[in-house]
């Protein structure tokens, strides 16, 4: 029989209460790449623009161009201990954010596929990327970088079963 009962606010659990994981140590190592080749493109920028503008004009452009190259390659740096993830019994949790803090909670049932990811230099130091994709939006919901490929392996599998085993409790309830 159908019923509707009411709930208390201190019923409902937290989510910020949830113990997460941090990713793997080596994510860091591709973190400094990526800020490495932002300083250098600002670093061959500046030097462009050196050669093309006048005297006067050139020192502010330089200057902007190296302070937001700078910006993009320090703020990754700092974030990156702020990404962390859970594995729930119906749901995945994902936090990121420095100053804009995100807590993506995407549950099970809704996920339509997972994809795990790897880069050129992620490949190399065995890290993997897990991307959540649900029927919401074209883009993958929850992208868990950071993952040894062997974990995102895993955490594939158990997906995958979660999923099966979701759609099989919805269809013999129909």
């Amino acid at each position: 029989m159908f019923q509707n009962n009411t709930i208390s606010i201190n019923e409902i659990p937290t989510y910020q209460e949830v113990e997460t994981q941090p990713l793997h140590h080596n994510y860091r190592k591709i973190v400094w790449l990526n800020s490495l080749i932002i300083l250098f493109l600002g670093a061959a920028g500046a030097t462009a623009l050196f050669f093309i503008f006048e005297e006067v004009e050139k020192w502010y452009f330089i200057s902007g161009i190296l302070f937001i190259c700078l910006l993009l390659a320090i703020f990754p740096l700092i974030s990156y201990k702020k990404k962390r993830y859970a594995f729930r019994q119906h749901d995945v949790i994902f936090k990121k954010g420095l100053i804009f803090k995100n807590t993506h909670i995407s549950p099970y049932i809704r996920l339509q596929h997972v994809v795990i990811k790897q880069g050129w230099y992620a490949k190399k130091l065995g890290l993997a990327t897990l991307a959540l994709y649900t029927a919401a939006n074209n883009f993958s919901d929850i992208s868990i970088p950071g993952l040894t490929l062997e974990e995102a392996e895993r955490w594939k599998s158990f997906l995958m079963n979660r999923m099966e085993d979701l759609n099989n409790e919805s269809e013999n309830e129909l």
